[in-house]
């Protein structure tokens, strides 16, 4: 159920999903990563045995990876569509400007 849910509301949008993924895990590892700068700076805390340390450096690394990921899947998107001379979006509605005004 969670597939079919995917496919059809990101199919043509990866960098959505992925990009929300990324920036949530990394944003996580910066809190982490800031966390640990304060704790060592101003409570002289040993971080180096931690693993906290490790996982905010995963964690910003997978990030990364995921934003990557978004991105790239995002240029594949697009390129099937112009090669296939799909359009990306199709337009619903087309208000009238008079209407509007």
């Amino acid at each position: 159920l969670l597939t079919v849910k995917f496919l059809l509301s990101y199919a043509t949008r990866p960098l959505h999903i992925f990009g929300l993924v990324g920036l949530i895990s990394g944003a996580l590892g910066f809190l982490i990563a800031v966390y640990l700068t304060i704790g060592k700076i101003f409570y002289q805390l040993d971080i180096g045995g931690r693993p906290l340390l490790l996982l905010a450096v995963l964690l910003i690394v997978i990030g990364f990876q995921f934003v990557t990921m978004g991105l790239l899947g995002e240029m594949l998107a697009r390129t099937y569509h112009e090669s296939q001379d799909k359009p990306i979006y199709v337009i619903k509605e087309i208000l009238d400007e008079r209407k509007l005004a």
